[in-house]
């Protein structure tokens, strides 16, 4: 009762207000109010009601001050934006009985005194579906700010329609904006757009989309009323509220919608049939929201025009509408179209043939892959080939085409033309990517040139460097080379990287280059060139030429003398399809002859598994004609790629540099291989090249090419072989680079003659290195050893291992001078292999790779040495680590070894690297080493080899003699002693020796042998003159051995001399003489020169055993030892302070 009486009087009081005075009109806001909103609304209201409402702010902080802060007001605007004070509000208007304006939307519960400012989210909705209906939508998106229960209202006036919902907050962050449009709406391909997000996020969404060029002809875009004081862009449809079309921001929207409700208000004094305020408002509102009357708005001309009106669910059109692109049509397609232009000039070429079927071809197969489903992908041909000839005409042709719009240009296969169309287009200021199947050249290579090319081939350069490869992979080391102008680029390229590869091209740059008018009839006045080049013996033949010329030279090849199994064709042009128009029988079968077991390096089409699925399709399609058809396919791929990643990237698609740019990020398996653009350049990154083997087809009777194998750079593999390479004999086994004659070279022996060049090298060095020893030998003498004197050996010794080494000296020196003497190998042969088994005597057996293990193995040693003298003269401090103390102790125990005993063979070998006196021709590069006739001497590889071996000499020999000596200064406890003006001669001795063997031995073996005797007599009379060691021991069979050489050598010298044939009367005299010495010698050693260096009884190795283990040595053990040294005339003291440097523990 009391409930009704308060409304009863309250409506009085609101009778008499409007009669007699001014409403209270309270606007409240809290904390949670943005700054100035609330008054910014009370001065936009109270500019149309001067004195028909009382205004007043009021600022409510919690729900506690609630009864303070409102006072008795007839009307409250809720700008808490507080859930818990707007509850609180409309508790208190129950009581109070005051009318709330709420600027919300509305709860699932709202009290009756409170009243909204706006439409009803249904109201709008059913205003939205007027418009879509009137333009025939059934696909678009929906952009909302709102929640996905507002999605499911929608979807109750929407079921019927095919709409996509995308979720974008209502903030005012415009990057957030961008990547939404770009990467969320852009991809689904679809150009209707409805808008249903506050002004704010509203506007930026619109500059999102025309940034992205999303907002032009065709398009159609929808703002819902929340968002229509936000409207931007040109041809946008928006509707809103009756009274707040011109609204501009979100405080007008509100501040119109409160002043539309105010009028209400106002219109209840004017009207006598009601005397309460509530039922007049319920009853001019529809659940207690305004009654739907909405303006159609239409951006023109950076406008904001009212085109008509939706009441009742109709709409009003009083203005025509314009869309986006200044369109009068009703943009009712949904897909967005991309245009791409395609090369169509009729110029009777295959390839453009070619390029029509793979561009319809990809996008039929594209489509398959629904990965843009909402754009439809449209193509424009290009019919603009005239510009070849017709300049004004192609210009002319490219201005009419430009009208119609395109992202990209699958541009021509011919790199001319392609280079014509981007200046026409760039005379009209049009850019966009070109991309072509199979254009390249320098020129368009140039990415600073022309940025917006690019091919999905590379220059056939790239080819050189995989012929190379293989050559390098098969062993071949030498080539003939072949070009024309017309691939003159490539063949620069390939003698650039051969000199890398260390393939040695054989014919001079004058036997190199093709005359481009070349042809058959002109093989009289180039016959001479022509033998020249097949005299040279090189079975591999490199070729950069173009049919028809390769054709015509293969045949005057084949009448200068070259027959199958003499020529190994490498070529970088495919060449079945230039024989199979050759219908000359007899030139046919020439060419046949020739290129069968050839090998072609193309890039190739239609790789692995995915490449024969693509190709079926393109047979089952269009035929077997399939040639560039896959280069089309992966242009028209990468085009489309690219749109595809910018379209998903958020990016715009028709922006020309930003295109451009990411197709050059794109990396695919094409139906070529693994397809990208290069970083630097215009051209493709890695191609996939085919190895192709020239094989005979018996069904159609003619050679084709068959792919045994594919070269990918971009693979952990880089050569794979399908199938084993059959060469021209029917067999896999690879043949040599050269023609190879029965004496192992290139070339046959008759053709082997003297160098002079040759010779004159090495005489010269040999004198050089034998002046060289004796300048250093004598310096290292007068330094070093001039005031040493050795002492004889008087008393008996303990001999040691280092002893027996010196010892072995004499016996190896045997062995070593008479391999370096005379040959032997008629007469001894027993003898002579002893010697070539000592690695120092290089006949006729060793053969080439033999002959590089020892030429390696002097190089390694002599590193070695050079190591070792390091640690052993430099006493460092890091000499005190545990592996250079081993590797010093080691280097000790090597000396005598690569010292003395391996002295002749190091020296030997590394002097046969300059053993050039034959050749096959006067200069200096046609001689070739004694031992590898493969190898010529002084060229690129050799030189290297010859600048290491002097260097070696320089460096071993002198280290060598040094060493000699040192070896028994650091061995104190050796009790052989060498006089070291014995190590100065014998070391001569050696060098000269070795020297003349590789020279004077070469052209007399008589005189070779008498000049070792005169050398070998010298050192024997010295040898007696003084004594060579400190045991007459030593001396005696030191003297015994060189008797016994000399007497080689004078019968070898003399069986060269007569050449007297009686094996049996020459191994009488050598083994009699050789006995006899041997009897003397031990007759002399036994009566007259007693043994000094004597051995004991072994000591107990048990003990040594338990030392190297790691156990205790215990106390009776070490006096073992000691009785053991004293019975060897050696000092306790001495043999204590061995015994303490093994740190035994007792």
């Amino acid at each position: 009762m009391s409930y009704w009486m308060g409304l009863f009087l309250k409506a009085l009081v609101l009778s008499i207000i409007f009669v007699e005075g001014q409403l209270i009109i309270d606007i409240i806001y809290s904390p949670y109010t943005e700054q100035d909103f609330a008054p910014s609304l009370k001065l936009i209201v109270e500019k149309s009601f001067q004195d028909e409402f009382q205004f007043n702010l009021v600022y409510l902080e919690n729900i506690w001050d609630i009864g303070l802060a409102i006072n008795s007001p007839d009307i409250v605007f809720d700008l808490t934006f507080s859930a818990s004070l707007q509850e609180s509000i409309k508790k208190f208007a129950e009581i109070q009985h005051f009318i709330i304006g709420s600027i919300a939307k509305p709860t699932f519960l709202y009290s009756n005194w409170e009243f909204f400012m706006h439409n009803s989210w249904e109201n709008q909705i059913k205003t939205l579906h007027s418009i879509v209906s009137y333009l025939n939508w059934q696909t678009f998106i929906v952009i909302s700010g709102e929640t996905c229960s507002e999605n499911n209202e929608f979807y109750n006036y929407f079921f019927d329609k095919d709409y996509h919902w995308f979720y974008f907050s209502n903030s005012n962050d415009e990057e957030s904006a961008d990547l939404f449009i770009g990467r969320a709406i852009q991809p689904i391909g679809v150009k209707n757009i409805v808008i249903l997000n506050k002004g704010e996020s509203t506007q930026l969404l619109l500059k999102s989309l025309e940034k992205l060029e999303l907002l032009g002809f065709g398009t159609g875009v929808i703002v819902g009323s929340e968002g229509s004081w936000g409207l931007y862009g040109n041809g946008v449809v928006s509707y809103t509220e009756s009274g707040l079309e011109t609204a501009d921001s979100n405080i007008s929207y509100i501040g119109f919608a409160v002043i539309n409700f105010l009028k209400l208000v106002l219109s209840f004094s004017e009207t006598s049939e009601h005397s309460d305020l509530l039922k007049f408002l319920m009853k001019n509102t529809i659940d207690h929201h305004p009654i739907p009357k909405f303006s159609l708005l239409n951006i023109q001309n950076n406008l904001k025009v009212i085109s008509g009106s939706i009441a009742n669910d109709t709409l009003y059109i009083m203005n025509p509408l314009k869309y986006p692109g200044d369109s009068l049509a009703i943009p009712n397609s949904p897909t967005t179209s991309i245009n791409i232009w395609y090369d169509n000039s009729s110029l009777g070429l295959s390839e453009l043939d070619a390029l029509t079927m793979g561009v319809f071809y990809t996008l039929d197969y594209y489509k398959t892959l629904h990965s843009l489903d909402g754009f439809e992908i449209t193509t424009t041909p290009c019919n603009c080939g005239m510009i070849l000839y017709d300049q004004a005409s192609g210009f002319s042709c490219f201005a009419k085409l430009v009208t119609i719009p395109a992202v990209g240009f699958l541009t021509s296969f011919a790199p001319w033309t392609s280079i014509l169309y981007i200046y026409a287009l760039r005379s009209l200021n049009y850019s966009i990517p070109n991309v072509s199947p199979y254009a390249t050249s320098s020129l368009t290579q140039n990415k600073t040139a022309f940025p917006e090319f690019m091919t999905v081939i590379r220059d056939e350069r790239f080819n050189s460097q995989v012929i190379l490869d293989l050559a390098v992979i098969f062993g071949w080391k030498n080539a003939i080379v072949l070009y024309d102008d017309n691939n003159k680029n490539t063949y620069l390229y390939f003698i650039a990287l051969a000199e890398k590869f260390n393939i040695k091209i054989a014919n001079r740059p004058e036997l190199q280059k093709i005359d481009n008018e070349y042809t058959k009839d002109k093989y009289p006045i180039w016959k001479d060139w022509f033998a020249e080049i097949i005299s040279l013996k090189v079975r591999l033949f490199v070729i950069f030429l173009s049919p028809p010329y390769s054709l015509y030279i293969a045949e005057s090849f084949y009448d200068a003398g070259l027959r199958q199994g003499d020529i190994i064709i490498l070529s970088n042009n495919r060449l079945a399809y230039g024989l199979s128009l050759e219908t000359d029988i007899e030139q046919r079968r020439k060419l046949l002859e020739l290129s069968y077991g050839g090998i072609v390096i193309a890039q190739t089409e239609w790789i692995g598994e995915y490449g024969e699925m693509l190709k079926n399709g393109f047979v089952k399609k269009y035929g077997n004609h399939t040639d560039f058809g896959c280069w089309a396919f992966d242009a028209a791929m990468l085009l489309l790629n690219g749109i595809e990643f910018t379209i998903k990237q958020g990016e715009n698609v028709k922006n020309y540099e930003v295109l451009n740019n990411n197709l050059r990020k794109q990396k695919f398996i094409g139906c070529s291989g693994t397809v990208s653009i290069e970083s630097g350049g215009n051209q493709r990154s890695f191609p996939t090249l085919g190895i192709y083997s020239m094989r005979w087809n018996e069904r159609i009777q003619s050679l084709y090419e068959e792919l045994v194998g594919q070269y990918d750079l971009s693979s952990a593999q880089l050569i794979t072989l399908y199938k084993s390479i059959l060469w021209y004999d029917n067999t896999t086994v690879i043949p040599t680079d050269t023609i190879v004659y029965e004496n192992g070279c290139p070339f046959p022996k008759s053709k082997i003659s003297n160098s002079n060049s040759g010779a004159k090298i090495l005489y010269g060095i040999s004198a050089a290195v034998v002046a060289f020893t004796i300048i250093t030998a004598f310096a290292i003498w007068r330094k070093f050893w001039k005031n040493i004197t050795i002492k004889q050996l008087s008393i008996a010794a303990h001999i040691h291992f280092e002893d027996y080494i010196l010892m072995g000296i004499i016996a190896a020196d045997f062995f070593q001078f008479i391999s370096q003497g005379p040959d032997i190998n008629d007469l001894y042969a027993w003898l002579s292999k002893v010697c070539s088994y000592s690695l120092i005597h290089f006949d006729s057996s060793v053969t080439r790779d033999i002959y590089w293990i020892y030429i390696y193995s002097a190089v390694v040693i002599a590193c070695f040495w050079i190591f070792s003298a390091f640690i052993l003269l430099f006493k460092l401090k890091i000499l005190n680590s545990w592996m250079l103390r081993h590797a010093r102790k080691i280097s000790l125990l090597l000396l005598p070894i690569i010292g003395d005993l391996l002295f002749v063979p190091i020296i030997s070998v590394l002097l046969s690297i300059f053993q050039c006196d034959k050749g096959i021709g006067s200069s200096i590069t046609d001689s070739f080493i004694k031992n590898d006739c493969t190898t010529y001497c002084w060229t690129q590889k050799y030189s290297i080899w010859g600048a290491l071996s002097i260097i070696f000499l320089g460096i071993y020999i002198p280290l060598a003699i040094y060493f000699r000596k040192y070896y028994e200064n650091v061995n104190d406890h050796i009790n052989i002693k060498t006089n070291p003006l014995f190590i100065i001669e014998k070391s001569i001795f050696q060098v000269i020796i070795v020297s003349m063997n590789k020279t004077i031995k070469i052209y007399n073996e008589s005189l070779h042998g008498f000049c070792c005797i005169i050398l070998l007599l010298i050192l024997i009379v010295i040898s007696l003159k003084q004594k060579s060691y400190n045991y007459s021991r030593m001396n005696l069979w030191l003297i015994i051995s060189y008797l016994a050489i000399l007497w080689s050598f004078i019968l070898s010298s003399l069986y060269w001399l007569t050449k007297f044939d009686s094996l049996l009367l020459w191994s009488m005299m050598q083994y009699s003489l050789w006995l006899i010495l041997l009897i003397a010698g031990i007759i002399i050693q036994c009566k007259l020169l007693p043994s000094l260096l004597i051995t004991d009884k072994g000591a107990d190795i048990t003990i040594f055993f338990k030392f190297l283990m790691g156990s205790q040595v215990s106390a009776a053990d070490i006096n073992k030892i000691r009785k053991e040294v004293a019975r060897n005339n050696f000092s306790s003291s001495q043999d204590l302070n061995s015994l303490s440097s093994l740190n035994i523990q007792f």
